[in-house]
């Protein structure tokens, strides 16, 4: 029988509320019957926590994710974002989640806009250790020669079982936090158990336990099978105490997926199999010299790799990294009224490539080139890609009764080392035409092949090494203190730097008038200052490229090619992207939230808040100017130049209701949120649009009645993507059977909006056929989750427990972009997974 939508959200509800229901009905039907007992013991059953908590006047903006929660919310991914989608505020790609080859295999966590923010403007934190990347972040084109497409907004990524909370910050911003536009993710490593303790995790998913789902646009004669793949993931920590004072935590884990890739026909029209790896490794220590004396440190190392390669030729793996190292130790302790914590932090990134050296692109009419059958035959790579940052930085805060309040302060110093470079120059060969009487002057010249053919045409892309750096310190103080029924706590940020050599003064004012014991209202005007880049000053050394060409000597019947015949045919200037003494990019906001209870009977609390953003000085690209040179030979060339400028601007405003509360066994999570965004992207554009001149070339659209390069719509469309007008979430959590059984249904709601996409229309224009972009109207979205956990009770030592998690439940068609040869979405998505701790 066939569900309706209506009928299968209500038997969804049903079955997340069944187990209060369950009890409701079991205390109903004894009280029906006059039977008298001898006493017993009644233990009550714990409702399990919201899905989230905070609510907390004085930091409005605060949401906290516990480990509990984290548990009951995740989809097996291994993504710890994935759980914020339940945020207002937060907002995510329309493409998160899909069905894209791309998508299944990356293994990183999920970028996210905050507040209107720039998903790299966010301040992403582990144990307090900023962790976020000056590299540029937006190329996601793993075969560009210029740029890596390992690199992400977080540096450095955990797997969800070494998480013990998540706390997010999306306005009202204590002046403690800086080096943000967005938001703050402070993700927290859990502490070591003071007992010993071992567990151990086992996930898997597959296509067989997912179900492709398509519209009715979808053509599936046109389209290619859909993707074939795998992923699982095992993790374990073990908790050691030494002593009453001195506990660690060891963990490791590994999260791998496998994902098939079409071969193009030429190449045997077949399929190849591609890995993501991802790995944690931590040790982390708690010594207590006293009961106000602690030192804490932690090692994580967390490296990634993901490969890839064009469809169209062989032995041309690329291997993206990402992820990298982070140390920790800090010591926090108490002197009488001061509390204090003095933090030192190591940070290595590492998001380079690995890719064979040269390419050679031949004629298949040659006999020894036999792996293909087009035209044109491609082997080899586009090159190794190195590129590092290295972060160091040392904190202290204190926090100290004043004036009858509470007066922090503290400060942080950091450096930070970034490199990119090319130690081997690239060669890409070409145009090479079979001919027998082909001779090698040289024989060792590879590319040349006797009695066949000689490639007549390189690129190269020389080698290079550029390296910057920032030197950086920010003071900030606040003061709390309470007049009468309001609460207010002033604060202000100072931030320094050597690199845009801006000192920047960041205001932070909160006041929260207690209208009564349990309802509050808060008002806050703060400024937030961005994280500086050093992205700009590493594009400054990255070389020119340069096209060679040759012909052979004819020698009679024979056509001699020799390498001293190579000559310069075009030199190609590359965009030049100059410091132009920028502004820091900043955000204002003005903020009203109200706390209160909300039906008591369920241990209701609810928000209401408002926040409004106007994010300014976005660092965006002046148009190109053309400015002429004189090389070192006294030779005039003509340059083009991009400049940076701070025209850019974002305006945020978001509107949202929060409840919480609990119900015996069962505990609910609602909110609903409301947003518009506005920004002039598709004015100004990127600073770091695509400029890789070979790429412009091959991928054109249609737009607007004009034929464009495809990245040219990228910032204005991606900038859309996080920018979803309406949200709705309901998270019911609950437990049964003695707490044997825990369940999580989620439902989350995201309402229709507009976003630029492929209407996978095509148009012809001068004989040649384009894929046509427009505005579309994405329609809405319902997608059910349903987590489940069954422990075993039969076993005496440990526990284990059996997992089930579906992510959306109904199959409901998720509205992410698809091609006419890639139509599928995902649908029901089942992850299986058992777990010992003992």
């Amino acid at each position: 029988m066939k569900l309706t939508t209506q009928t299968a959200i209500g038997v969804a509800l049903l079955f997340g509320a069944l187990p209060a229901i369950a009890q409701e009905t079991e205390t109903d039907a004894a009280q029906s019957e006059a039977v008298e007992l001898d006493a017993i013991d009644i233990e009550d059953t714990r409702a399990p926590l919201p899905a989230y908590r905070g609510f907390i006047a004085e930091d409005s903006g605060l949401s906290i994710i516990d480990k509990e929660s984290l548990t009951g919310l995740e989809d097996g991914s291994g993504d710890a974002m994935d759980a914020l989608r339940l945020m207002p505020n937060v907002n995510f790609d329309v493409n998160h989640s899909s069905a894209d080859r791309d998508d299944l295999l990356d293994l990183r966590p999920a970028d996210i806009s905050i507040s209107g923010g720039q998903t790299y403007d966010n301040a992403f934190r582990i144990d307090g250790v900023g962790v976020n990347s000056v590299m540029d972040v937006t190329n996601d084109n793993p075969q560009s020669i210029f740029d890596v497409a390992g690199a992400s907004a977080q540096s450095i990524f955990l797997d969800p079982s070494l998480i013990g909370s998540i706390e997010l910050r999306d306005s009202n911003i204590s002046a403690r936090y800086g080096e943000f536009s967005g938001g703050v993710v402070d993700v927290g490593i859990r502490d070591p158990d003071d007992a010993f303790g071992v567990s151990l995790r086992y996930g898997y998913e597959s296509d067989e336990l997912l179900d492709y789902i398509t519209d009715d646009d979808a053509d599936l004669d046109l389209a290619d099978p859909p993707p074939e793949f795998t992923k699982w993931r095992v993790h374990g920590t073990v908790d050691a105490p030494v002593n009453d004072q001195l506990r660690f935590l060891f963990g490791f884990g590994r999260t791998v997926a496998d994902v098939t890739y079409p071969v193009s026909a030429s190449y045997g029209d077949n399929f190849r199999g591609f890995q993501s790896t991802s790995d944690n490794y931590l040790v982390k220590g708690i010594y207590d010299f006293s009961d106000t004396l602690r030192l804490t440190s932690s090692l994580v190392y967390s490296p990634y790799e993901s490969e890839s390669a064009a469809a169209a030729g062989i032995q041309n793996l690329v291997t993206s990294k990402g992820g990298g190292l982070t140390f920790k130790t800090e010591l926090d302790g108490q002197n009488g009224a001061l509390d204090w914590l003095i933090r030192a932090s190591y940070v290595d990134s590492d998001s380079s490539r690995e890719a064979p050296p040269v390419q050679y692109s031949w004629s298949s009419a040659a006999p020894s080139i036999d792996f293909c059958t087009g035209r044109n035959c491609t082997i080899g790579g586009i090159g190794n890609l190195d590129q590092t940052q290295r972060d160091y930085a040392l904190e202290g805060e204190a926090s100290h009764p004043l004036f009858g309040g509470t007066f922090d302060f503290g400060g942080t110093v950091s450096h930070v080392d970034a490199h990119k470079g090319r130690e081997q120059e690239q060669r890409l060969y070409s145009r090479g035409v079979y001919d027998p009487d082909t001779v090698c002057a040289d024989p060792s010249e590879e590319s040349c092949i006797d009695g066949e053919i000689a490639a007549t045409q390189y690129n190269l892309y020389p080698g290079f090494s550029s390296d910057a750096e920032i030197l950086q310190g920010s003071l900030w103080a606040e003061q709390a203190n309470s007049f009468g029924p309001v609460d207010v706590r002033a604060g202000l940020r100072v931030s320094a730097d050597d690199y845009l050599k801006n000192t920047n003064f960041a205001p932070r004012l909160s006041a929260v008038w207690n209208i009564r014991d349990d309802v509050q209202l808060t008002a806050g005007a703060n400024r937030y200052y961005t994280r500086n880049l050093l992205a700009y000053a590493i594009s400054e050394d990255e070389p020119d490229s340069y096209l060679y060409r040759r012909t052979g000597t004819s020698d009679g019947t024979d056509l001699v090619f020799s390498p001293d015949d190579w000559s310069l045919y075009r030199w190609s200037i590359l965009t030049s992207y100059h410091d132009a003494k920028l502004d820091t990019p900043y955000s204002d906001e003005a903020t009203l939230a109200l706390t209160f209870p909300a039906f008591r009977k369920l241990n209701g609390i609810g928000r209401l808040k408002a926040v409004q953003r106007w994010h300014r000085d976005q660092i965006v690209a002046r148009p190109m100017e053309n400015v002429n040179q004189i090389d070192e030979d006294g030779v005039p060339y003509t340059r083009r130049v991009r400049y940076p400028s701070n025209n850019g601007k974002t305006d945020y405003l978001g509107l949202s209701a929060e409840w919480v509360g609990t119900w015996k066994n069962t505990s609910f999570t609602l909110n609903a949120a409301w947003s518009e965004t506005y920004n002039n992207a598709d004015d100004e554009g990127e600073y770091f649009d695509e400029y890789d001149p070979e790429e412009l070339l091959e991928d054109l659209i249609y737009y607007q009645g004009q034929v464009m390069p495809k990245s040219q719509l990228q910032d204005e469309a991606y900038r859309e993507n996080f920018a979803a007008p309406f949200t709705a979430n309901a998270a019911i959590r609950s437990t049964w059977l003695d707490e044997a059984l825990d369940t999580t249904l989620w439902l989350y709601w995201k309402d229709e909006y507009e976003t630029i996409g492929d209407t996978r229309e095509d148009i012809e224009v001068g004989g040649l056929d384009y894929d046509v972009y427009d505005t579309l109207v994405r329609d809405a979205s319902l997608r059910v989750d349903l987590n489940a956990t069954y422990t075993i009770p039969e076993f005496s030592k440990g526990r284990v427990q059996l997992e089930a998690r579906v992510s959306n439940l109904f199959s409901s068609l998720p509205h992410t972009d698809v091609t006419d040869r890639d139509p599928y979405q995902l649908g029901r998505a089942v992850w299986l997974g058992i777990n010992y701790v003992y």
